[in-house]
Formats: C-alpha cells, structure tokens, sequence
C-alpha cells in the first residue's frame, strides 16, 4: 500500500462498548477433574453446587482429568 494512501485509525479503537466475563477461576477437584468456576467460590464446596463446570464435560476441554 502506498505510503501517501495508508491512513492508521488504531487512536480510533475503543474498549468503551466491550463487556469483559465476569471473573473466573480454574480449579482440579480430589479426583483430578478442572472446574471453571467464578472468582470467590469455596474450593472446599462441592464445585457443581456453585455453579462451576467441570471442563470435560464442556465443548472446550482443558485437560479434564
């Protein structure tokens, strides 16, 4: 691309209208299985009963077991 011709509008990106994930934290259980689980859960509790998902049950496995 000609030099005269490139036009650099990176001052223009914004993060204004993005919404990060709410925060998340990954965890193994006794048994070696990763839970995603949201920031400040009890790793003492039973992961399901707060709403983490075991990673190998999940589309996206990150090593599971």
């Amino acid at each position: 691309m000609a030099e005269e011709t490139y036009y650099d509008d990176r001052e223009k990106i914004t993060t204004d209208t993005h919404k990060p994930a709410r925060p998340l934290k990954f965890f193994k259980d006794r048994d070696g299985y990763g839970w995603l689980c949201d920031k400040g859960i009890d790793p003492e509790k039973d992961f399901r009963e707060q709403g983490c998902w075991r990673c190998d049950e999940m589309a996206f496995p990150t090593g599971g077991r």
